[in-house]
C-alpha cells in the first residue's frame, strides 16, 4: 500500500495515476483488529 501511494504521489502510477496527487493516506489493520497503522505521505515539490 506504500508503494501505491508513493507512486501516486511521485506520478508514476501509470493507468492508475490520480490528478494532481499531493498528499495520501494509508490505513492497515491486521490480525483480529488489534494492529492498526496509518500512515499519512505527502508529495515532495
Amino acid at each position: 500500500m506504500h508503494a501505491i501511494t508513493a507512486m501516486q504521489l511521485a506520478g508514476e502510477a501509470g493507468d492508475m495515476q490520480l490528478p494532481n496527487a499531493e498528499i495520501g493516506g494509508i490505513f492497515n489493520m491486521g490480525g483480529a483488529a488489534v494492529a492498526n497503522y496509518v500512515s499519512v505521505l505527502q508529495a515532495l515539490k
